[in-house]
């Protein structure tokens, strides 16, 4: 019965009057908007809250809003089987991730977003990015047993989908995994808890730290690993993996990289 109560998963400021808020709302995911002087709910702006925030209160979620564009990370069915990472509100079309494990794999435990101005001062014209931080069930790894790795994804705010097949879709996504290891225990940290964003005068100096968790023998094991932007631009910069489908497995990209290469 609790499930059904109606949770609140986000709350952020709007605009300088209002609050945006959403809810599980029993399983059907509702929005509004919080008068911020009376601190009062309008309820004639009710809107629909698919792909803005889960249906279920127990699933991961995370979400901030950028000049009055929501960038959500969230599951779009009652069922939580369609991972989905989101954007709307505001003055462009709403994007989305493809149903592709490709993009996300089976049922991700999104954690935190975070808004990074890398256009200041850039010298090459780059645009400001959004990340994403969650776990995800690994398919590029020949496991027999399930592997779980963290991950960070990224997109440019200024994305605007392609033609065709890419209408509505983000054309600058792009996902890594996070390292979070002590290699003299041989022991990964791959459950990703928490994300702290510590963000700075200068983008170039900001810095992610995550709250990470692993099983060690009969015990539950935890620890932070810091995590710099440029390390993290830099890993998006490098050789990147496709999936090849005579072989059925991913592979590193071998062939000459496209101009402008994918993500950028």
């Amino acid at each position: 019965k609790t499930d059904c109560f109606n949770y609140v998963r986000f709350l952020q400021s709007y605009n300088s009057s209002h609050l945006y808020a959403c809810g599980t709302y029993a399983f059907q995911p509702k929005c509004t908007y919080i008068e911020l002087s009376g601190f009062t709910l309008d309820q004639v702006a009710f809107e629909d809250g698919k792909g803005k925030c889960p249906y279920d209160p127990t699933k991961g979620h995370t979400g901030l809003i950028v000049d009055g564009e929501l960038y959500s990370a969230t599951f779009n069915n009652f069922l939580g089987t369609e991972p989905v990472i989101l954007r709307n509100l505001g003055p462009h079309y709403s994007m989305k991730t493809e149903y592709l494990t490709s993009w996300l794999n089976g049922r991700p435990h999104f954690v935190a977003s975070a808004y990074v101005q890398e256009s200041a001062a850039s010298s090459t014209g780059d645009d400001d990015k959004v990340y994403f931080f969650f776990s995800e069930r690994a398919v590029e790894y020949d496991c027999y047993a399930e592997q779980v790795v963290a991950r960070v994804a990224r997109v440019c705010k200024g994305d605007v989908g392609g033609a065709r097949t890419l209408q509505k879709k983000w054309t600058t996504f792009l996902k890594a995994r996070l390292v979070c290891s002590a290699p003299e225990q041989q022991l990964h940290f791959n459950r990703l808890q928490a994300v702290f964003t510590l963000p700075a005068p200068d983008w170039q100096d900001t810095t992610f730290f995550g709250v990470f968790q692993a099983r060690w023998g009969d015990v539950d094991v935890s620890a932070i690993c810091r995590y710099h932007i440029l390390e993290v631009k830099k890993a998006f910069e490098g050789p990147y993996k496709e999936y090849r489908e005579q072989a059925q497995k991913w592979g590193r990209y071998s062939d000459e990289v496209p101009s402008p290469r994918p993500g950028a």
